[in-house]
């Protein structure tokens, strides 16, 4: 412990002292998630296409309801356009509207490809509508909603991209430990007597302490700025970027050990992770991907902290969670241990030559 200690203590006085460490660890992923925030081309409106067989006026006041509910957006289309717009993510559901002979109440179904989250809600408003118009009141049908703290920007903007690049930001680490074995630097280091257990593990903590913080200050700016984090407890987001910050530092422990120059550690980001967050459906809607996709990419740990994070966010508590967290940390684990088992293999073969010779 003593010696982990000496560690941590070393290794903080380098980032210390090594400003550009600091910006790259705490304030560039802080300045960048922030501006994706800002930036990425997102939109938390729900489209609703509506087919309007009908021309009675019930059919045209159960149009009008839908489109007083706040954050869903109404298109009128013809009955024939319907498959076409859901296959093409155009719109989340579809509502058909039919007059039915003999009756001044109106057939209504929901269409869908799939689990929408505003469905529950298409259907309370249709369900009111109709009960009203069942009592014989046409003319005004009072629909109204629980009303919920307004917010600004959403953190789903920048979700996807913050999944990838925090799960590349321990890639300085990585470069750091390779940089100490190319110099001899880990080899002078172990001769004092320290374990390579306790100097891998000693980095890594001080490493992910500077990427928490990053985390938080994000968190806590975005507190401020009143972002909308989908959840009833925010802190349940927070607490999913300490897990992804958590795999990261794993993730490039285990590929310093197997990579022997600091150039090769893009190729883990681009020809690695990349893959593997597209299959994980992080950069594109996974619900509305081929079910062989789905299929893959529900084994990639992107896909459990993108479905922790939908959980929190559906079920209002982090319990919801626990099992894409736990599976995180487990192969989180399995990752960092294979990093340092696979780091002592490489210095015992140095030693074993320099026997040799």
């Amino acid at each position: 412990m003593k010696n982990m200690t000496s560690i941590m203590r070393n290794t903080f006085i380098i980032f210390r002292k090594n400003k550009e460490f600091i910006y790259l660890i705490v304030i560039q992923p802080v300045l960048i998630f922030l501006l994706m925030s800002f930036l990425l081309p997102y939109t938390t409106t729900h489209n609703v296409a509506v087919s309007n067989a009908g021309s009675s006026a019930a059919s045209v006041l159960i149009t009008e309801n839908l489109g007083k509910l706040e954050g869903i957006s109404v298109t009128e289309i013809s009955k024939d356009k319907i498959t076409e717009r859901l296959i093409g993510g155009n719109v989340e559901l579809a509502v058909l509207i039919t007059d039915t002979p003999g009756s001044d109440i109106p057939a209504v179904d929901i269409i869908s490809v799939g689990h929408s989250e505003i469905e529950k809600a298409v259907e309370l408003s249709i369900a009111a509508t109709l009960n009203t118009l069942k009592n014989g009141n046409v003319d005004t049908v009072p629909v109204t909603v629980n009303e919920a703290p307004k917010k600004w920007l959403s953190v789903s903007n920048s979700l996807a991209f913050m999944i990838f690049k925090t799960l590349t930001s321990a890639n300085l680490l990585a470069a750091l430990i390779i940089q100490e074995r190319n110099k001899r630097m880990k080899d002078r280091i172990l001769l004092s007597g320290i374990k390579k257990p306790s100097y891998i593990t000693g980095m890594s903590l001080v490493y992910l302490a500077f990427m928490m913080i990053g985390s938080v200050i994000y968190f806590l700016v975005g507190l401020v700025l009143n972002f909308d984090f989908g959840m009833r407890n925010p802190l349940g987001f927070l607490l999913m970027l300490f897990v992804s910050n958590i795999l990261s530092v794993s993730i490039y422990v285990c590929f310093a050990a197997f990579v022997k120059k600091e150039d090769s550690l893009s190729f883990v980001g681009t020809f690695i992770l990349m893959p593997m967050s597209l299959f994980a459906g992080v950069l594109f809607p996974f619900r509305f991907m081929p079910e062989a996709m789905r299929n893959i990419g529900s084994c990639f740990p992107q896909r459990w902290i993108a479905g922790g994070i939908e959980k929190i966010q559906t079920s209002g508590s982090i319990t919801g969670a626990w099992p894409e967290i736990l599976m995180t940390l487990g192969l989180s684990a399995i990752l960092f241990v294979i990093g340092i088992v696979c780091e002592r293999s490489h210095n015992k073969k140095i030693k074993r030559r320099k026997t040799n010779e």
